[in-house]
């Protein structure tokens, strides 16, 4: 008798569950790929920051970064001189994702600077300028979880 009315109970709570949920609706299948892809052009940019931090904040660090080849950091800094390419790769923005679109253009203003100062730090083995590409792409963290937050904000509403 207990099992049987254990079994009640579940069937019960699983038919009251199935009613509840929030108000937020998946959004449209062409939003939901361009989601996607925007998730996975902010993800690229943080793991590549992550890369980018190898160099050290230090002119010292930032000469033997030069010294000891630039394999890790080009990869970081290509991605970040290509990230307006990278975001508009991801299609053409809704409308409702224009707050996320700006902020990643505010990062990807940085993130190109950044590169641009890596390049100039690569060739002229100008560790001054290498330390200033990191903190500037640095300084576009921010920005990128702010996206992040924006996007998941937009996708759940409507």
């Amino acid at each position: 008798m207990r099992e049987t009315l254990a079994g009640f109970l579940a069937a019960g709570c699983l038919l009251a569950s199935a009613g509840c949920g929030g108000t937020a609706q998946k959004p449209p299948q062409g939003d939901r790929e361009w989601i996607d892809n925007t998730a996975g052009v902010i993800d690229q940019l943080q793991r590549d920051l992550v890369l980018g931090s190898a160099e050290g904040d230090s002119i010292s660090a930032a000469r033997k970064a030069l010294r000891n080849g630039l394999y890790t950091l080009l990869v970081a800094y290509t991605d970040f001189g290509g990230c307006r390419h990278m975001v508009a790769a991801a299609g053409a923005t809704p409308e409702r994702f224009a707050k996320v679109n700006r902020t990643l253009g505010t990062a990807c203003a940085r993130l190109e600077r950044a590169a641009q100062l890596f390049t100039r730090a690569a060739s002229d083995d100008d560790a001054a300028a290498l330390v200033e590409a990191g903190r500037l792409a640095s300084s576009a963290a921010p920005l990128l979880v702010r996206a992040r937050e924006e996007l998941q904000a937009a996708a759940t509403t409507r």
